[in-house]
């Protein structure tokens, strides 16, 4: 996974409420394998109903961030649904509220799903339509969000160990697999001890 540390980006407004994973990824796409593949799967029924989708714009694919509305990712618990948003380069989602799973299937997916007050959402989808192009820096090191040089704090706070993993770039096996040393160690104590 690449680090997550800084990013700066436009935003993908997205605020139906309640879009759920199969609507994020449907369910005929969930094997299918490499990233184009589920890229391509991303709101694929929305995209191919609605010539007007937002993701169908040209000038939403080089975006990062998606702003979305609340209970985003709710249904099933299709961690298929993390990887096709990373897949298609989405590396943040703000939103008002994330269904649990969904949201802690983008944590270990590289993805950092943003919880804000209904007040800050409503601030930044009014930023977001007087100037749809309007960028977003996230610090996730220094738990700060700015919206066109507007500085809003973290609303909720990033779990410490997801936020060191996400920093980092790892996931929990890589971070398991680099204290393999350890592991043996304490193993190997704990066998002399019985």
């Amino acid at each position: 996974m690449e680090p997550f540390t800084r990013l700066q980006s436009g935003m993908i407004p997205l605020l139906d409420p309640d879009l759920d994973t199969d609507q994020i990824i449907p369910a005929q796409y969930v094997n299918v394998s490499g990233r184009p593949a589920l890229a391509a799967a991303l709101f694929a029924h929305l995209r191919e109903r609605d010539p007007d989708f937002v993701l169908n714009r040209k000038e939403m694919r080089e975006r990062n961030v998606m702003l979305v509305g609340s209970n985003f990712g709710c249904g099933s618990s299709r961690e298929a649904a993390a990887w096709a948003l990373g897949a298609y380069g989405i590396r943040a989602l703000i939103g008002r509220s994330f269904n649990h799973t969904f949201y802690g299937n983008c944590l270990q997916n590289g993805l950092l799903p943003l919880t804000v007050p209904a007040q800050v959402h409503q601030r930044v989808c009014e930023v977001l339509a007087a100037r749809p192009e309007a960028t977003v820096s996230i610090d996730l090191v220094g738990e700060r969000v700015e919206i066109d040089g507007e500085d809003i704090a973290f609303a909720t706070e990033v779990e410490p160990f997801a936020r060191e993993l996400l920093i980092r770039g790892m996931d929990e096996l890589q971070y398991l697999m680099d204290r393999r040393d350890l592991i043996l160690a304490y193993e190997t104590r704990t066998e002399s001890l019985r």
